[in-house]
């Protein structure tokens, strides 16, 4: 059944789930990472963002992709990145914990660190707190999209 290419079952995906890694695209798609990371550099995929370390800190391209853009791309593709933030991150939200970032964005305790620290975040109880605003900064920057 795995091989079958015409068994289509919906994967069960978490409502908590924001983000695909690569991997996650792969599998969607049933496509090679040189296929997504063609897409991506080719504007295939809008709402891409590198959480990687920036150029000249041994850059490295962390792609996440927003999910509702890969579950259905049309219902999105008119959105600008004012609205995309916003879904993110809701407007009633003061500020994201780092266990949230990790679950958001499928990323490592160091990474969230990283981002903890990149942002400006407080460190209460060995927990990442990072401003609203300031991750949404964040997300702007790192938006791929917003360089095309």
């Amino acid at each position: 059944m795995l091989n079958n290419p015409t068994a289509n079952q919906a994967l069960p995906i978490s409502r908590r789930t924001v983000f695909l890694s690569t991997d996650g695209i792969r599998a969607a798609r049933g496509i090679s990472t040189d296929k997504v990371k063609q897409m991506v550099d080719d504007g295939g995929l809008l709402w891409v963002f590198n959480l990687g370390r920036l150029p000249g800190d041994g850059h490295i391209r962390h792609l996440r992709f927003w999910l509702p853009e890969i579950l259905d791309a049309s219902a999105v593709a008119k959105l600008g990145i004012e609205e995309v933030v916003s879904k993110i991150i809701p407007a009633g939200r003061r500020t994201v914990n780092g266990s949230e970032l990790g679950q958001w964005f499928l990323i490592s305790r160091p990474t969230v660190s990283r981002i903890g620290r990149e942002t400006g975040g407080k460190l209460k109880n060995r927990v990442w707190h990072v401003e609203r605003e300031a991750l949404a900064n964040y997300l702007r920057s790192r938006w791929i999209g917003g360089l095309k």
